[in-house]
């Protein structure tokens, strides 16, 4: 079982985003083996976590975080923090990556870096 301090989860404001999570959640369990554990809750209050939170895959290469000219108050908003720390994290493949790089506006050193931890912490379905 997942401590609430971690789980997964969508929050639905209405019928029809809980119709639509749920829907979701069923085919791609059909996709994969083991079982999904995100909870698909109603909306209540929200509370962001502390900035050292935000992007935590990113903000596991210090480097790079850096060389991105970002601070940790500013990261819960970039989209180019969050979409490299999707990649850092697993989520995406080299074909992806590559098909994006450019349109985020990052150097050739940084894509270089991604590339090279691509993979490393891959999440396997």
């Amino acid at each position: 079982m997942h401590k609430k301090q971690y789980m997964t989860a969508i929050f639905y404001h209405d019928d029809d985003q809980k119709r639509l999570a749920e829907l979701t959640k069923e085919q791609m369990q059909r996709v994969v083996t083991r079982s999904i554990m995100t909870s698909i809750l109603p909306v209540t209050t929200f509370y962001l976590a502390e900035c050292y939170h935000q992007k935590y895959m990113l903000q596991n290469h210090p480097k790079l975080f850096q060389s991105l000219g970002i601070t940790t108050s500013e990261v819960i908003d970039s989209y180019v923090a969050t979409r490299l720390n999707g990649y850092l994290g697993g989520y995406g493949d080299k074909s992806e990556f590559e098909s994006e790089w450019q349109k985020l506006k990052i150097s050739e050193e940084q894509a270089d870096y991604i590339r090279s931890h691509l993979g490393e912490t891959l999440k396997r379905c």
